[in-house]
């Protein structure tokens, strides 16, 4: 049995109200209510002390291996290709605030939210708010965020928002080869720039990088084998360890690392390589993309699994992508995350706050299948439903 999507019942109240009355509109133009309530009501004085901050990263170490039913999960590509088996899932995203022993001030949180990838369609979003303003902002094409902000929360006081949306995620085989792709391969300089460098934690300077790139694909000429090679030698040769992210130097020294690791040592291993790499970013899971153009000049994302599953080429599960990219800036911080975090601002007493995310399978009638999850107070997304002990599912 699963804890409902809000423990707080007037602000669950509140919700269910505003829902009543919400507007349907796209990502990224959600409305901004005007409706302060009690964020505004005197009693005692908004907090002028130091400025704090507080952050959660949910853990992304999912890194035993999975043997797909056939059916739900793919054990081996279908002869049809292109983005196929589509599925409807119903996401709720939200923040909801609870004021301390004292006064806060200047209060902000986020949380990240989907955005639309050609595997995955997002429809029919709306924000409900209470006692806050609330938005969304998209900071890169790959990344966005879930907003709250409030002038000021007294104790006791409830205020947050939820932003619901509807979604259509599919699987990817598009039938990838390597002659579909020349050897010689050129990017404009501002991609290089995003895709090829440095990004947080995932390091290209250092010679330990390049060597041990060039001794593992240094005999390729084509990127696609290079690649491919990659994407071997992390699955075979750095041993799967649950644990805080450390960096791809650390993963190399030691052997050592969990999903996250192993997917930004085979981006470096790409982007210290000629080849452009990225970061997918699913509930509790990482694994990551490489970019080739084709004869005609067109460009293509090409997933590689490197824990958990080990496909290379294809993607065989409906998976929620809550990010792509490993650098993402964000206005309130000096520096990029490599993963969006979940994040709140005050001053004067630090409130209670709860990060709320739960997906669920969307069907007219008989077996929803697969995919429901709900994200925990460590920022984990816990499987719930009939499927959540299945060998076949990701943990």
């Amino acid at each position: 049995m699963t804890r409902p999507i809000l423990d707080r019942r007037s602000f669950l109240q509140a919700g269910i109200a505003a829902a009543a009355t919400g507007a349907v509109c796209l990502p990224g133009d959600l409305p901004l209510s005007n409706r302060t309530g009690a964020a505004d009501a005197p009693g005692e004085r908004p907090h002028t002390g130091r400025l704090q901050q507080a952050k959660l990263v949910g853990p992304t170490s999912s890194i035993i291996p999975v043997v797909g039913d056939g059916d739900w999960i793919w054990t081996e590509p279908p002869e049809e290709t292109g983005y196929q088996e589509s599925r409807n899932f119903q996401l709720t995203v939200g923040i909801s605030l609870t004021g301390g022993k004292g006064a806060a001030s200047n209060i902000k949180a986020t949380t990240p939210i989907p955005v639309a990838h050609p595997e995955q369609e997002l429809y029919n979003a709306q924000i409900d708010n209470y006692f806050c303003a609330a938005s969304t902002r998209q900071l890169t094409p790959e990344a966005a965020q879930l907003c709250v902000a409030a002038p000021q929360l007294l104790p006791g006081q409830k205020i947050g928002a939820l932003a619901r949306f509807q979604l259509r995620i599919r699987k990817d085989y598009r039938g990838f080869e390597k002659d579909q792709f020349p050897a010689a391969q050129e990017f404009p300089r501002e991609f290089r720039k995003q895709y090829m460098y440095d990004s947080p934690g995932i390091q290209t300077r250092q010679a330990a990088v390049k060597e041990m790139a060039d001794k593992i694909g240094g005999q390729f000429d084509h990127p696609w084998d290079k690649a491919k090679a990659f994407h071997n030698w992390v699955w075979t040769e750095i041993t799967s360890r649950i644990g805080s992210y450390t960096s791809v130097i650390a993963a190399l020294r030691d052997r050592v690392g969990d999903c996250e690791e192993k997917a930004a040592t085979f981006a470096a291993f790409c982007r210290v390589s000629g080849i452009p790499a990225r970061l997918v970013w699913v509930p509790n899971h990482n694994w990551a993309e490489f970019y080739l153009q084709d004869e005609s000049g067109y460009g293509h994302w090409i997933p590689a699994h490197t824990s958990c599953y080990s496909w290379f080429g294809w993607t065989g599960a409906h998976e929620l992508i809550l990010q792509k990219g490993d650098s993402v800036p964000i206005p309130e911080k000096s520096k990029p995350e490599r993963l969006m975090s979940d994040w709140m601002q005050w001053q004067g007493a630090k409130p209670e706050v709860q990060y709320i995310a739960k997906l669920e399978p969307i069907v007219e009638s008989g077996d929803p299948g697969p995919g429901a999850r709900e994200k925990d107070e460590r920022g984990a997304w816990t499987p719930f439903g009939p499927y959540a002990d299945k060998p076949f599912m990701r943990r």
